[in-house]
């Protein structure tokens, strides 16, 4: 007996990669499941074209749209993918043949993301070994975070990689890492202690040296040191915002 299978995804303005990545869950998906919170592209048109079921609902904690989105999927398996990623042929093949059995075990399972910087294969930086967990049994939830929500649970790891185009332009990453700060600052909040030096000089520059010299990020030439500063700005930034919070 085969075990049918919904795609979800959380979108807002994707058009860029969105196209793609419907593509190439195409094959495999049994259900498409779509939770938009505001795109003002092409991004429904995308997803109403292949055949997905949108839902309009404004974001506020992404842990929690995610669970949302979880809940109105169908089947008793739910792939999650985000709009700018898509999945290399290997793993369509994999999870064609997944498919072929019935699934009735708990344990989720996970493949290999790879991540590409204006438009090159990052190869080191910390983020060679990116495994991340995806495809869910019904009933299964992330954490509710505001930002990097994930699901703590062993896995299964299947063969074959997701490819995440995640940069667009420079100013495309500062929008995007200083909406992250904000959200971060939520879950932090009350995670830290007083905002000082230790949090607003060494730990963003503790995050630069691990990802340019302890990840490799050094080998990624300038793109591994621009990502390396995009790091450091991030943690600088988020603890920025949780001084903001604090102040209100």
């Amino acid at each position: 007996m085969c075990t049918a299978l919904s795609i979800l995804y959380l979108s807002y303005n994707e058009e860029d990669v969105f196209g793609q990545s419907l593509e190439s869950i195409a094959s495999i998906a049994d259900e498409i499941i779509v939770v938009d919170s505001g795109s003002t592209d092409s991004t429904i048109q995308l997803a109403e074209k292949a055949g997905a079921r949108v839902y309009e609902r404004p974001l506020g904690n992404w842990g929690e749209q995610r669970n949302w989105g979880l809940d109105k999927c169908k089947h008793p398996w739910v792939l999650v993918v985000d709009c700018d990623e898509v999945l290399t042929p290997e793993l369509i093949a994999s999870l064609q043949e997944w498919k072929k059995s019935e699934h009735t075990e708990a344990q989720p399972y996970s493949f290999k993301r790879v991540h590409f910087f204006k438009g090159k294969k990052m190869r080191f930086s910390g983020l060679q070994n990116d495994y991340v967990v995806r495809l869910l049994p019904k009933g299964m939830k992330f954490e509710a975070l505001n930002v990097h929500e994930k699901v703590r649970s062993g896995s299964i790891r299947l063969k074959g990689e997701l490819l995440h185009y995640t940069y667009k332009n420079a100013l495309h990453w500062e929008q995007k890492f200083r909406t992250y700060a904000k959200r971060q600052a939520l879950d932090y909040e009350k995670r830290v202690g007083r905002i000082g030096p230790y949090y607003l000089n060494v730990k963003p520059s503790w995050r630069f040296f691990k990802h340019y010299i302890i990840k490799g990020g050094i080998f990624d030439g300038s793109r591994g040191l621009e990502y390396a500063l995009w790091m450091y700005r991030a943690v600088k930034w988020r603890y920025l915002e949780v001084n903001k919070l604090r102040i209100k």
